[in-house]
């Protein structure tokens, strides 16, 4: 009778432990599969970031998702610019697309006095309407639509002014400044190459910008140019955009296409772009003249640019 008992609570013991045991297991194949499920979902947010954005310059919203394009340099000035704002950082918002924002006039003549120095007069009259919707903006700055803000053009070299002249670099970091005390963390940056704006605080990029028949002496074309650019930009701390001008360049669609390819492959680059969108009053076709060539060999290249933005 003992030994009966002994056997039922034996066996008893043993389906516990059993049970235990698959309950055990169970637990670790769900913790494990929600492990799976979290790397999963974090890979995803990875994979969904590691892509630098590539567009053109003034991209109407019609065509910013046009071939997978993911970015773009939009242009707002004065009022009207302020209230169309909004709208276009949702539309872009919706479109996973992210954008550098160009605010106010970006003629360095429009803010210089007649000592030549910044007038911040001036830089808030034009910035003003949208240093007073910075509260509007800024979550459009913490989800990354607005990858950047761009104040002034060519600084370094602006036009009707003498060719060793430049915007003294401590005055704009004012100005950078100003812009970040209203948006917070935000990059901001001129269409300047690294050389300059390493001088100028409170930068957060550098702008290379590049024609096929005006590559500065000593390079062997645009990619060979944007290397150099972007990794003297990055050795300083610096972000890197890489443009190449579509409207001023003899390139056949192709090699500008091979080129465009060719820059996004860069690893030291942080966003491509192309000056510029629309035709204007410029000898050379415009970016969508040029994006639009149904020639086989052009759409294979621009088919190939999303792969070569991947980081």
């Amino acid at each position: 009778m003992q030994s009966k008992h002994r056997t039922l609570l034996e066996c008893v013991f043993v389906e516990c432990a059993l049970a235990f045991l698959l309950m055990l297991v169970l637990c670790g194949f769900v913790g494990s599969a929600q492990t799976a499920t979290d790397d999963q979902s974090v890979n995803q947010d990875d994979n969904s970031l590691a892509s630098i954005p590539w567009g053109a310059m003034y991209t109407p919203n019609e065509h910013l998702t046009d071939k997978g394009m993911t970015g773009a340099v939009k242009y707002y000035r004065g009022r009207r610019g302020a209230d169309s704002l909004i709208d276009d950082l949702k539309f872009a918002q919706t479109q996973g697309v992210r954008l550098i924002l160009t605010l106010g006039s970006v003629t360095p003549g429009d803010y210089l006095d007649d000592e030549d120095h910044i007038n911040m007069e001036i830089v808030h009259r034009e910035l003003d309407p949208f240093l007073e919707m910075a509260d509007s903006v800024k979550p459009f700055i913490e989800d990354g639509t607005i990858w950047g803000i761009r104040f002034m053009d060519e600084p370094h070299d602006p036009t009707g002014y003498p060719r060793e002249f430049d915007v003294d670099p401590e005055e704009l970091g004012e100005v950078f400044g100003l812009i970040r005390s209203y948006f917070g963390d935000v990059r901001v940056a001129s269409t300047a190459p690294p050389w300059y704006l390493i001088q100028v605080p409170n930068a957060g990029y550098a702008f290379g910008q590049c024609n096929n028949d005006k590559v500065p002496p000593g390079f062997d074309g645009p990619v060979d140019f944007h290397r150099d650019q972007s990794e003297l930009a990055h050795k300083h701390g610096l972000l890197y955009v890489a443009s190449l001008n579509a409207n001023t360049n003899p390139a056949e669609n192709v090699d500008f296409f091979r080129i465009y390819r060719q820059m996004c492959e860069l690893k030291t680059v942080d966003f491509v772009t192309s000056w510029q969108w629309p035709q204007g009053r410029y000898p050379m076709p415009s970016f969508e003249s040029r994006f639009s060539d149904s020639d086989p060999a052009v759409q294979a290249e621009i088919t190939e640019i999303p792969t070569a933005c991947g980081r």
